[in-house]
């Protein structure tokens, strides 16, 4: 998709916060009521990924096969998303990269039986175009 297009719907979603006056507008990335960021990446002229950041309340939800993948717990979605295809783990864990669906999934701590609930689940989710982690030598570029 053409970047300046993305970036015209991107603005045109509901729910997004408008612009602080007077603050430059970064067409790259919207953030929303319930505290949801998108995030678009370009490369010549092409969106060449999109990521998407957990909101903060309710009410904005981000699903893949039937799955909220940015509400339900980390493992959860690591075992789910296993049976589908293979995933890479990046940064012991902080990134899981599901290659052949060219989804990646951020978050900042591993930890499963952290008191601070947030940190059980995923940050983000981005969704690539074919490519997107080739390096120029035919392997992925986070391995």
């Amino acid at each position: 998709m053409d970047f300046e297009v993305a970036g015209a719907e991107l603005a045109g979603f509901p729910g997004r916060r408008p612009p602080v006056p007077g603050r430059p507008v970064e067409p790259r990335l919207a953030h929303f009521v319930s505290g949801m960021s998108i995030g678009i990446y370009p490369e010549r002229g092409r969106v060449k990924a999109v990521e998407i950041f957990r909101p903060e309340e309710n009410g904005d939800t981000i699903i893949f096969r039937e799955m909220e993948v940015l509400a339900l717990p980390a493992e959860q979605v690591i075992s789910s998303l296993a049976s589908l295809t293979r995933l890479d783990f990046v940064n012991g864990g902080l990134t899981v990269v599901a290659p052949e669906l060219l989804l990646a999934f951020g978050r900042s701590s591993v930890s499963e039986t952290s008191e601070n609930e947030v940190e059980r689940f995923f940050d983000s989710v981005l969704v690539a175009a074919p490519g997107y982690y080739d390096g120029p030598d035919g392997r992925p570029i986070y391995l």
